[in-house]
């Protein structure tokens, strides 16, 4: 893939700009460009990441006022603009990365987490669909409920990851009823307890993508084109989690080029 090649199209995130026009895949490109500087900032570990981080809050502040510094505050400025995307997804997901940097990373319960994951991928189904277009409000709920199945799955994916910079985002009330200490999870430790926790945690997700398909309207449905691929992705991606059985410390769970293909004309047969 050249260095001109756009980032997002090698995400598992590819796939939703397949089905949008020039305009809109611009729009969603400019989307995904802010929302993976704000996810790499606290990610590769830089020494004034909150410092970065309170740029990039500037950064947003100027967009929206018109004055934006940066190349890609500007393209999100035409966005924002021209789908009339809120400010506060943008300013929440923020928040949620500067989470990441208060150590260490805990949750207590479910809902502590869906606090986190609201803001992280919540608002980023929210900012898409508001470029995507939708006629009903309760498409809003779809798009954040869609976004939890998301981030939960690769909270279970990337667990392995999070373990060795000391992140858990597996509440600790459900490790507790699995008998599962913080250092089974900083240590990879794989076995019959861990495994059934993990297990425990894809059924959560996999309710979670129910939950959302049952949410979208029917008005909605093809206009929601790109957001049920991207969604068909993740659940191939669980899927795989749930047949390996998920395990700590396994290689990490991709997706080939056929399999993606496979989904985006699945998706696409689906579409009306």
């Amino acid at each position: 893939m050249s260095a001109n090649t756009p980032a997002y199209k090698k995400s598992n995130f590819g796939g939703a700009f397949f089905f949008l026009p020039e305009e809109k895949r611009r729009a969603l490109s400019s989307v995904y460009d802010f929302c993976r500087l704000a996810d790499d900032i606290v990610d590769e570990d830089y020494p004034d990441a909150e410092q970065r981080l309170k740029n990039l809050r500037k950064e947003l502040d100027d967009l929206y006022a018109g004055s934006a510094e940066t190349d890609i505050g500007r393209e999100l400025a035409g966005a924002v603009k021209r789908f009339n995307i809120p400010k506060e997804y943008f300013a929440d997901l923020i928040e949620g990365c500067e989470r990441d940097l208060k150590t260490p990373v805990r949750y207590e319960t479910f809902g502590d987490l869906q606090w986190y994951m609201y803001r992280v991928a919540g608002t980023v189904g929210l900012m898409c669909i508001h470029i995507f277009g939708y006629k009903n409000e309760r498409t809003e709920k779809y798009a954040a409920a869609l976004g939890y199945a998301v981030q939960l799955t690769n909270i279970i994916r990337d667990v392995a990851e999070d373990a060795k910079i000391n992140r858990i985002y597996i509440p600790r009330q459900d490790m507790d009823s699995f008998g599962v200490k913080e250092e089974d999870i900083l240590l990879l430790k794989d076995n019959r307890r861990t495994r059934a926790l993990l297990f425990f945690e894809a059924q959560k997700a996999q309710e979670l993508f129910i939950q959302a398909s049952q949410l979208l309207p029917k008005e909605d449905f093809k206009a929601m084109l790109p957001a049920r691929a991207m969604g068909n992705t993740y659940k191939a991606i669980l899927q795989k989690l749930i047949a390996r059985p998920c395990r700590l410390g396994d290689k990490k769970i991709k997706l080939n080029k056929i399999e993606k293909l496979l989904i985006l004309f699945k998706t696409w047969r689906n579409r009306l």
